[in-house]
């Protein structure tokens, strides 16, 4: 199978594989939540490892990989959240958790953690491969734990590599960025999206990938941090659906309390990503079944209008886990959203 964990990470897979010949010091895999970057990231880690990589993959035979997959071995380290840690309990064989119910878990990479990367690499490697560390989510970190990661990536040990891993790679800061060769990832494609949840079993398979705004993987994770249930889904799309019409009132009897700020955000990036395709002329992605509402809201907009508001919606999603009120948060985007969609409409 190679490298690629999944089909539509063949082409990522294919440049992290050519790497292996002459490893950077640094790293940074990126793309959407719920397409497997963490998975691949795992799996190249992994081959870096491994003393016979087949085809970019581990091979899974030598001792390098015994140790590895025994999740043992002492020169392949995983930096992960408290969240990504219960979600991921066996990163190196792409097992998938639970978030324990009624816990909090921190979602951020902490200084501690960070501080401590810069401690294992100071010390000579246990044995006589190269080193790996995987840090995610590394678009969590904030100035101080990106400064002290920083210096290990301006001078990384002989045959180290960090492979960062970021959902958001805008959240990453430019000097981080400048010194990590970038793997871009692209979620699958629907088919793709729609075989891998029939290989899991999933019920209505077309509808469920709809639901996860075509990130397949997030099947997995229960946490209502990270996902919504399809009633909260539905009556978020129907929102939307109304566009310039949307009022305030219905804006603040929607969010009434503190709900996560990250799913809903999710909803909003796609459901801009999807008119801004119909604006082009294309057809919509993640929301098909919206088409008719996509087409009322671009007749007669100017295009132009609406590019500052995905600037917005970036700015939330960076600061998702640490707004002082989610309910306030999510209300002045609907009602910022509706009045843009208005104001793209005047002469």
């Amino acid at each position: 199978m190679g490298l690629a964990p999944y089909p539509w990470l063949e082409r990522p897979a294919e440049v992290l594989a050519k790497m292996l010949n002459k490893l950077p010091g640094g790293i940074l895999i990126y793309g959407p939540r719920g397409c497997g970057v963490f998975e691949l990231a795992s799996r190249f880690a992994a081959a870096v490892v491994c003393q016979h990589p087949v085809d970019g993959a581990p091979c899974g035979i030598c001792e390098e990989c015994k140790l590895i997959f025994s999740g043992n071995h002492p020169d392949l380290r995983y930096v992960l959240s408290e969240t990504e840690a219960a979600l991921h309990p066996e990163p190196w064989n792409g097992k998938f958790g639970e978030i324990p119910k009624g816990k909090s878990l921190s979602k951020q990479i902490l200084i501690e953690q960070v501080r401590g990367i810069g401690e294992y690499l100071s010390v000579t490697a246990h044995r006589a491969g190269h080193r790996a560390v995987v840090i995610y989510p590394a678009d969590s970190m904030s100035g101080d734990q990106s400064s002290a990661l920083l210096k290990t990536l301006e001078e990384p040990p002989e045959g180290a590599v960090l492979i960062l891993v970021a959902d958001d790679i805008n959240s990453i800061l430019p000097t981080i960025r400048s010194r990590c060769q970038l793997v871009r990832c692209t979620p699958p494609t629907r088919e793709q999206g729609i075989a891998y949840l029939k290989s899991q079993k999933v019920r209505n398979p077309e509808g469920e990938l709809t639901r996860l705004s075509g990130r397949p993987l997030l099947i997995h994770e229960a946490d209502l941090n990270l996902t919504l249930d399809k009633k909260d889904e539905a009556k978020y799309l129907e929102m939307l659906a109304l566009g310039s019409a949307l009022s305030s009132v219905q804006v603040l009897s929607a969010f009434q309390k503190d709900i996560p700020v990250g799913p809903v955000v999710s909803i909003m990036q796609r459901w801009y990503w999807d008119l801004m395709a119909v604006l082009s002329g294309a057809e919509p992605r993640y929301f098909p079944e919206h088409f008719e509402a996509y087409k009322r809201q671009v007749h007669g907009t100017d295009f132009q209008k609406l590019v500052p508001f995905n600037q917005t919606l970036m700015q939330a999603n960076r600061s998702k886990d640490h707004p002082l009120s989610k309910r306030l948060v999510l209300q002045d985007l609907f009602i910022t959203w509706a009045k843009t969609l208005a104001d793209a409409r005047k002469n």
